[in-house]
């Protein structure tokens, strides 16, 4: 592959046994740093990842390809009653090779809760700090520009000035961006900082092998020690597959929050802990129509954002491609085809909910994939209140009309007062598949504390009962964090490693 990135084609022509100090399973936020700071410190490294190796040349910047190639079920992963979309990678990189790059470093009081009510040591901002300095330096974490600003994101800026509210630019992970309005399909100009582009290639250059296409579905375990990794690798060229084993010192599961549970059960975990306590960061989206072309698909999509001043929920501007706008609005027929005819007139944001109710991917039964999740009545007032004040944001800013992504609510025009307002979502309903949930921050279901009786993991990642089996992704999180964590993940994963370094007595490099 003639590419400055270091990535050699995908081919498998019989059955790979390696051995290695580490096995790290996943290659998004998480399992990437861990595996690079295991690198760069000497350590023998093997990376898996289920899903293909896409880079820049393969990123058609078309929804019908890239879905299907770049995300978990195509992006048709739902929780088991349909209600809420499960946004998940499934490639190299993982969802930050599809993610917007947002970039909030975890909230204070959130590691102090952490610390106070979940038992986890050393992990309050002070401690976190070294982790969080160097990922924010190798994904060059930096405030977006005024001039980096679409339209999209000027307009909710406007909108949050005339209410009052607390806004301001995001912090993302981009290197002389482009503007092309592609991230979640795939950067074709490797200007945003994915863990594809960064610390993937960091840990490869350092002596890592990444084996992509490589599904991990057992482990060898004796006692409190797991051997063993097997599973399989796929031949992208043929569809034919071989037999997969990883022997190693040490194994690190980075699957994500709905992955990482299964896996952790086929390697012996009995936690009753394991796969309880999953937060979603529940999300739903409001489109607004003006007057004037915006064009949000064109620039940066995510570019502005809104605090809330109770801490529960985060407002964000935001645009998506036609088929998942489409997909979310909950019209049909005619009063569909009104909206998306109006395509280039669009704006939308979202309200992101710092949830307080808990959910469970099943880990046991025929179904281990399952996930079940139910709105806490505190987080459903939350979604009221988030989408009224979103509804008020853009028809301060000159919206001709807005839409609530729920059959039971018309479009609000331009001019409505806010008893308006309040009697068009009086009719939201936010039973399944009322309202059209999404969820892009899965969080929680291995999660971290010094007590066996309330955590999967100790406060450094390893899982109880367990002398060398990690986990490094959102599952360590033992709550919502309120803000998107790709950096979080990344912190937390830096910390591991470099606690299992110090361990085994090698120092990772600056």
């Amino acid at each position: 592959m003639a590419d400055w990135l270091p990535y050699e084609p995908v081919a498998y022509e019989g059955p790979v046994d390696v051995e290695a100090d580490a096995c790290v399973i996943g290659t998004g936020a998480g399992g990437a740093v861990f595996a690079s700071e295991l690198a760069e410190a000497g350590l023998r490294v093997v990376l898996l990842e289920k899903g293909g190796l896409y880079t820049r040349r393969d990123f058609t910047q078309d929804e019908e390809t890239m879905m299907p190639r770049l995300f978990e079920q195509g992006g048709g992963r739902t929780t088991s009653d349909g209600g809420i979309v499960l946004l998940h990678g499934s490639c190299v990189g993982g969802g930050t090779t599809i993610n917007w790059a947002i970039c909030f470093d975890p909230p204070a009081a959130v590691l102090d809760r952490w610390a106070d009510a979940h038992g986890v040591e050393d992990i309050r901002q002070a401690a976190l700090a070294p982790s969080l300095a160097k990922v924010r330096h190798v994904l060059n974490v930096q405030r977006m520009l005024p001039e980096e600003l679409n339209e999209n994101s000027r307009l909710f800026l406007k909108g949050a000035t005339a209410l009052g509210l607390k806004a301001d630019r995001f912090e993302h992970s981009r290197t002389a961006c482009l503007g092309s309005g592609f991230c979640t399909l795939g950067c074709a100009y490797d200007r945003k900082q994915s863990m594809l582009v960064t610390y993937v290639p960091r840990a490869i250059r350092r002596g890592a092998r990444l084996l992509a296409s490589a599904e991990a579905t057992g482990f060898e375990r004796v006692g409190d020690e797991v051997r063993a990794v097997t599973g399989h690798v796929t031949d992208p060229a043929t569809g034919r597959r071989h037999p997969l084993r990883v022997r190693a010192r040490h194994v690190a599961v980075a699957a994500g929050a709905l992955g990482t549970p299964p896996l952790l059960r086929l390697a012996g975990v009995t936690s009753p802990r394991l796969g309880e306590n999953l937060a979603l960061h529940p999300t739903s989206a409001v489109v607004a129509v003006f007057d004037h072309e915006v064009r949000g698909f064109e620039g940066i999509h995510y570019g502005a954002y809104a605090d809330d001043s109770q801490g529960g929920y985060v407002l964000e501007s935001v645009f998506a491609y036609p088929a998942l706008a489409a997909s979310t609005m909950l019209r049909a027929g005619e009063a569909a085809q009104r909206v998306m005819k109006d395509y280039t007139r669009l704006t939308a944001g979202i309200v992101l909910v710092h949830d307080e109710g808990r959910g469970r991917v099943h880990v046991d039964g025929e179904d281990p994939a399952r996930v079940d999740y139910a709105l806490h009545p505190n987080d459903q007032q939350h979604f009221r209140r988030g989408l009224r004040e979103l509804v008020a944001l853009y028809l301060a800013a000159g919206a001709r009309e807005v839409h609530v992504p729920a059959a039971a609510v018309p479009p609000i025009p331009r001019g409505a007062s806010p008893g308006q307002v309040e009697a068009a979502l009086a009719g939201l309903s936010l039973a399944p598949n009322r309202l059209a949930l999404f969820s892009a921050h899965q969080m929680g279901t291995a999660a971290m504390s010094a007590d066996p009786a309330r955590g999967v993991t100790d406060s450094f990642g390893r899982v109880h009962g367990t002398r060398n089996l990690w986990v490094a992704d959102g599952s360590l999180c033992p709550t919502s964090l309120g803000v998107n964590p790709q950096i979080t993940i990344a912190a937390l994963a830096d910390r591991a490693a470099r606690h299992l370094l110090a361990e085994v007595g090698a120092k990772a490099a600056p």
